[in-house]
């Protein structure tokens, strides 16, 4: 294996992602020759539209799946929250690297006031109600758009802060010139997934599949089935509003879910341990349905 196409969104952040994993396949086979495709998607063109109105989950990866089924690129990386629960047969999901924050965080300039009007933008539906129950007066703003976008909205909009995903900000290197707080899962459970990257690439496609298998983070692995088995239980390629993130601990694992039946529901929590993070997310799911 000479040169691969990795395939991406054209984001900053998707783009930042994609070298990081090249990185890490380069210091394995250093003479690899890899070229980065990117590629528009729906999600990106349309900034305005809620999700659910142009397609909800998937709308990020469908494209960039189609290059790779077409054989123009050789591999994908996604972020995996923005993956739907079942892929296409002919590709799979050949690696998991290991996961960055997965908690969810707002961005301000001036720390607001929580007990008093508090105006944060985000187009997230499982977060504007979990962070409901959190601050008594809360408004929700819709803002989509790149991490830069969304920050300078707190100006442009006059937010007074606006809800971001950690590890966006960590892979881009930006946490240490913000102020941010971070919620615990306690009080926000994040999206399914949040934090780990998908690399999919096509499943005949054995050369490539044996070199992505040495990127793997087997701990991330678990995490990821686990939450997006989840995912797939509750139908979630739907945009219904859901969360769920299953962390190894000390005495096992802990899995925390989130659900939303529709969009007027104000939603249920559960929070298991386990020794087994496949079963837990079973028992979440005979909870929440």
């Amino acid at each position: 294996m000479k040169k691969i196409k990795v395939g991406t969104r054209k984001s900053p952040l998707a783009m930042k992602q994609t070298e990081l994993v090249i990185k890490q396949m380069i210091e394995l086979q250093p003479e690899l020759e890899v070229e980065i495709v990117g590629i528009s998607t729906q999600g990106d063109r349309d900034q305005v539209s809620h999700l659910a109105e142009i397609g909800g989950k998937g709308i990020f990866v469908k494209e960039v799946e189609k290059q790779l089924l077409e054989g123009k690129i050789d591999l994908a990386v996604h972020s995996l929250k923005d993956m739907p629960a079942i892929l296409p047969d002919e590709l799979t999901l050949a690696a998991y690297p290991k996961r960055a924050n997965p908690y969810d965080c707002i961005v301000y300039n001036q720390e607001p006031d929580y007990e008093g009007k508090l105006r944060l933008g985000t187009s997230s539906i499982r977060r504007g109600k979990q962070l409901k129950q959190l601050f008594p007066n809360l408004e929700i703003e819709p803002v989509r758009g790149k991490i830069e976008t969304r920050i300078e909205k707190i100006k442009t909009q006059n937010l007074d802060a606006v809800v971001l995903a950690c590890a966006g900000l960590e892979r881009m290197g930006y946490l240490e010139g913000l102020t941010i707080r971070e919620f615990s899962p306690e009080e926000c459970i994040p999206a399914v997934a949040q934090g780990i990257l998908g690399i999919e690439c096509r499943r005949d496609d054995q050369e490539l599949l044996e070199l992505l298998s040495h990127l793997n983070h087997a701990e991330t692995e678990l995490a990821a089935k686990t939450e997006r088995h989840f995912l797939a239980l509750m139908n979630g390629n739907c945009e219904i509003p859901i969360g769920g993130l299953a962390l190894k601990t000390a005495e096992g694992w802990a899995f925390s879910a989130f659900l939303a039946s529709d969009l007027e529901d104000e939603g249920r929590t559960v929070r298991l341990t386990g020794p087994d993070p496949l079963a837990l997310a079973n028992e979440a799911f005979e909870r929440l349905k």
